[in-house]
């Protein structure tokens, strides 16, 4: 078990680095799964590539500035906003800063929750 595993006491969820990120080796980096839960390191490529996908997703900005695009809405952004997409909608970011770094939470199950 990591250093960082023990110290938030996960020792059945895999846990990686951002180096490939850091590096512009690699977009998207899974940092741990648990159950439903992904959490990831996010540097988009311009133009930013996706689709829609089947989980619940929250994204901070940890870095940079721009225009999140979610269903049709345009939603200017900073670093320490927080963006929430429910699954299956459409969204990328668009009109973004080179140094746009996120954290990205996928959760739940597939279709997302309920809202009810």
């Amino acid at each position: 078990m990591g250093h960082d595993q023990a110290r938030f006491g996960i020792d059945d969820a895999r846990v990686t680095t951002l180096d490939e990120v850091a590096a512009g080796r690699k977009p998207y980096a899974v940092l741990l799964e648990r159950g439903t839960l992904e959490l990831g390191y996010y540097a988009p490529d311009d133009p930013d590539p996706q689709q829609p996908h089947a989980q619940d997703e929250l994204y901070f900005v940890t870095r940079g500035h721009g225009v999140f695009w979610r269903a049709g809405e345009e939603i200017p952004f900073g670093t320490g906003d927080a963006l929430f997409v429910a699954a299956g909608v459409e969204h990328r970011f668009v009109d973004f800063s080179e140094d746009l770094e996120l954290w990205v939470v996928f959760y739940g199950p597939d279709g997302g929750e309920a809202t009810g």
